[in-house]
This record gives structure tokens, sequence and C-alpha cells, in this order.
């Protein structure tokens, strides 16, 4: 019996693993993709998607609470999604900036949690969740909105900096920072 529950156990974890190792295949086949078809000069890089996305596989891969992980999606879907616009901005698809920009990001979170849903990271069975919503969703929710206030904080600095960035790759750094400590706190708080 308790030689089952082990084997069982193992048999679990195994899946686990290798649901996260596909997953992190396709973000991998998918960048890789995006990287040869698009232009090597944007706005928005390529460097802070791809940097996002590695966050997300580092924090699946080591095991860490799916909230932590949800920040670093949260923050994917953002960054996406302001590839996006600015692809539609330099391909001059006009319309309201802020609708546009809105739409992108929500159509982007629909998409990432649907094919979370089938690939299984989360669904009814959870009972893994904070406010009643899952913690990788509460963790998007999060990241997201930390991604926004730290893209428009950089973009303020720059106005005052008369168009300057105080250092190289401010954005992502200054985003990046801001990521980790909402990571730091929710490891503080749901360890």
């Amino acid at each position: 019996m308790i030689k089952t529950d082990i084997k069982n156990k193992q048999e679990k974890k195994i899946k686990r693993n290798s649901r996260t190792y596909k997953i992190l295949g396709l973000f991998l086949i998918s960048f890789l993709s995006l990287i040869v078809v698009l232009p090597s000069v944007m706005a928005h890089c390529p460097l802070c998607t791809a940097a996002t996305i590695v966050g997300v596989g580092v924090t699946r891969s080591l095991g860490w609470d799916d909230s932590i992980v949800g920040v670093f999606v949260g923050a994917m879907i953002v960054s996406s999604a302001l590839w996006v616009n600015n692809i539609f901005k330099k391909r001059n698809i006009g319309g309201n900036a802020f609708l546009r920009m809105g739409s992108i990001t929500v159509a982007t979170f629909v998409l990432t949690v649907l094919s979370f849903y089938y690939a299984g990271i989360f669904g009814p069975a959870n009972t893994y969740r904070i406010f009643g919503m899952e913690k990788i969703i509460f963790g998007s929710i999060s990241g997201a909105i930390v991604s926004f206030a730290t893209f428009f904080t950089s973009n303020e600095i720059k106005k005052r900096n008369e168009g300057r960035v105080l250092f190289n790759y401010q954005t992502m750094a200054i985003t990046f920072g801001a990521l980790i400590l909402n990571g730091l706190l929710f490891w503080g708080i749901f360890r």
C-alpha cells in the first residue's frame, strides 16, 4: 500500500515535470519564431519579452508558488501587449490609443489563461486560491499592474530628462526590480 502511494507520487511528479518542460519548450519555440519574423529594431524590445518568459520558466522549474509564477506571467502579458501595440503604431493602425492598448492586453491575457487552462496548469479541481481566484491569475494581475506602473514611471523619467534615460535598459531594470519585489512579497506571505 505504501509502495503504491510512493509510486503514484513519483508518477505525478514526473508528469508535472514533463508538462513544465513542454510549456517551456512551447515558449522557447514561440520566442525564437518571433525573433526570426520581426524586424531588428522595435520600441518595446524583444529582450524585455524574452526576459519575462525566462522568468516564468525559471520560477516554474524551481517549483515556486503559483502566485510568484503569476507575477512573471503578468509581466509577460503586458510586455507582449506593448510589443504588439508598437507594431500596430508602426503600421499606422489608428484608433484610440487607450482602447487599443487595453484590448490588446485583454486579448493577450485571455489567450494566456486559455492556454494554461487547456495545458492543465489550473482548473476547477485546484484548491489553491487567493480571494477565490487561482493563485497564478492573482499573481498575473498583480504582475500586470506592476509592469504597467513601471513602464509609465520609466516614460515619465524620460520626459523629465528631455527624452533621455538615466541608464541603459532603464525600463527593463526598473520593471524587473519591481517584479522581484512583488515576487518576494508573495513569497513572504504564501510560503
